[in-house]
């Protein structure tokens, strides 16, 4: 009974890490391997930077953190996500009390981006994370059920955890396809 409570832990350990690397491994994709098909200068108020710019994909990328030094911005990396935030910004913040998990207008970074863009980034999105996270969960769930047969609560309760992982992403993949929904609105 040990050893099959074993097999099936194995076995939604295996389902975890291969559909949560291969999710990710989608995603960060997107930019390697893609062709810099220009370059060009940056200036700001008059002042021009060291940092070229890139033309990828058709698409201008400038560097984060020498253009907002150049507005007097202050650029944070937290993980995964570059924080620019402005002195306005900054004064807005400090000065604000209350915060709000209902994203607006003004707290949507999708906000300006192109149409054709911001479909891309919607498509990629639903596509390479969030079905295969959602095919991710259905198995979890398999994996669950297989768990509860054998009554093993460590291996249970690993499943149950991976499920709300599972959730949270889903959840927060969908909040990011809303944002992305209330930019194309004002998009061109």
């Amino acid at each position: 009974m040990k050893k099959f409570a074993y097999i099936v832990g194995g076995i939604i350990i295996g389902i975890v890490f291969s559909t949560s690397a291969g999710a990710f491994a989608d995603s960060v994709k997107s930019m390697v391997g893609k062709k810099v098909t220009g370059e060009y200068s940056i200036i700001v108020n008059g002042k021009t930077l060291s940092d070229k710019g890139a033309v990828i994909d058709s698409k201008a990328n400038v560097p984060a953190r020498a253009l907002s030094e150049a507005l007097g911005a202050d650029v944070k990396v937290e993980g995964k996500t570059i924080k620019i935030t402005s002195e306005t910004e900054r004064e807005n913040v400090d000065s604000s009390a209350k915060s709000t998990d209902t994203p607006t207008s003004s707290l949507n970074k999708y906000i300006g981006g192109s149409k054709s863009s911001l479909l891309e980034l919607k498509n990629n999105t639903i596509d390479k994370i969030l079905t295969p996270t959602k095919a991710g969960k259905e198995q979890a769930l398999q994996g669950l059920e297989e768990a509860k047969k054998t009554g093993d609560s460590a291996i249970i309760k690993l499943a149950e955890e991976k499920l709300a992982e599972y959730d949270a992403e889903i959840a927060r993949y969908e909040a990011e396809i809303k944002l992305i929904d209330e930019a194309l609105l004002t998009a061109k």
